[in-house]
């Protein structure tokens, strides 16, 4: 596939394991025909520096109040009332990202790969 930037927005829970994130990104991936690792991982800013995330490459950190004001609405009791990975994709790559299809879900953790020519990548 032809693309600019790779970002995966990632959603996770505590009960998320690194590895169980690891073969979520690396699955979203490949379903689309790309490899890992991705330009980025976007995610809540509370995870930017969480180990789990560390996949050799940069985090991207969205703030909640920006990912609640931009997501589709969801009922959730637990965690942000957000669609996290596939608002976290779009927002990292903006303007001009788009999703390369469904988000991707584990157990405990959800993942949405989004693809942009721009985007605010760490440097």
């Amino acid at each position: 596939m032809s693309c600019g930037e790779v970002v995966v927005g990632v959603g996770l829970s505590s009960a998320a394991t690194a590895d169980e994130v690891r073969q979520l990104v690396v699955a979203a991936l490949e379903d689309h025909g790309l490899s890992f690792p991705p330009t980025a991982i976007a995610t809540r800013s509370r995870f930017v520096d969480d180990a789990r995330l560390d996949l050799g490459c940069g985090v991207i950190g969205i703030d909640d109040e920006e990912l609640l004001a931009a997501s589709r609405p969801v009922s959730r009791s637990v965690g942000i009332a957000a669609r996290v990975a596939e608002t976290a994709a779009l927002l990292a790559t903006r303007p001009g990202g788009r999703l390369l299809g469904p988000m991707h879900r584990s157990a405990h953790a959800t993942a949405a790969v989004a693809v942009t020519e721009t985007g605010r990548f760490p440097a």
